[in-house]
């Protein structure tokens, strides 16, 4: 009985740590699209460089959300 508990406890701790960096990935996955084809649509079209507040709004946003995953599964360990 102690082992199947134990089983089970290390089950549930690998799928939040799973879950967590599952999150946290594709918040840094997100990010990195975002900056390089921010970059790319500046090296075709200079004047872009305008909209930069949209980007950096935008980016602002997927970082809470990896803030909010983060935090999400740091409560539930």
């Amino acid at each position: 009985m102690v082992h199947l508990l134990a089983d089970v406890e290390s089950t549930i701790a690998m799928s939040k740590g799973i879950m967590l960096a599952v999150s946290l990935g594709a918040a840094a996955l997100g990010l990195a699209l975002l900056g390089g084809n921010y970059m790319k649509a500046l090296g075709r079209n200079p004047e872009a460089g305008k909209a930069a507040n949209a980007i950096i709004i935008i980016a602002a946003m997927i970082e809470v959300t990896a803030l909010l995953a983060f935090l999400l599964g740091a409560f539930l360990f």
